[in-house]
């Protein structure tokens, strides 16, 4: 496995992988209305003007990652600084039936890196369904701590509870420095 930069090139693979990832860890959460509807659609539109925009500008306000095989993708990781300064992990997915080998543990290793040698010294957080018990024990694993409750709405028009988690600058740095030689990005 290597963990690399994404480009436009792999829109298409990550909107396939971030929809199995929501149909599965969602049902039962998400209106099956909304998660059989046009998510597919949604998600390549999505990451189709995402991915551009990192490639456009080399800014340093966004990083896309991804976790290969040879031309098989095993997960992807995309941040971006939010307007209080802080570093957002927007979305973390690894393949439903890939998930518990690490792979998400090594994303969000080089993810920190980013942030940490990017932005050093920011929070980095995400916000995640609060009845995603997985991704709540594994985002706790690594140290995250519930920092908010809200409810978020949908553009569909339904709500559900959100929690955010947070690491602050040092956990970053420390899960950054887990990295192994193999998966550090050259510039």
């Amino acid at each position: 496995m290597q963990i690399r930069s994404g480009t436009e090139d792999d829109a298409e693979q990550i909107a396939e992988l971030h929809t199995r990832s929501w149909l599965t860890a969602y049902a039962g959460i998400m209106p099956a209305g909304y998660l059989n509807g046009s998510l597919l659609d949604e998600r390549k539109a999505m990451w189709g003007m995402r991915l551009a925009t990192v490639a456009s500008e080399p800014d340093h306000a966004r990083c896309s990652l991804v976790a290969v095989d040879g031309d098989a993708l095993l997960g992807f990781a995309y941040l971006a600084v939010g307007t209080d300064g802080r570093i957002l992990l927007d979305n973390l997915h690894v393949q439903p039936e890939r998930k518990q080998s690490g792979i998400g543990r090594r994303l969000v290793y080089q993810a920190f890196g980013w942030a940490a040698e990017q932005h050093p010294g920011k929070t980095v957080y995400l916000e995640v369904l609060r009845d995603n018990v997985a991704a709540i024990t594994f985002y706790r694993r690594l140290g995250g701590r519930p920092t908010k409750e809200f409810m978020e709405r949908f553009p569909t028009g339904f709500e559900l509870p959100v929690v955010e988690y947070t690491w602050g600058p040092d956990i970053v740095r420390t899960l950054a420095d887990n990295r192994s030689t193999t998966d550090q990005l050259t510039p």
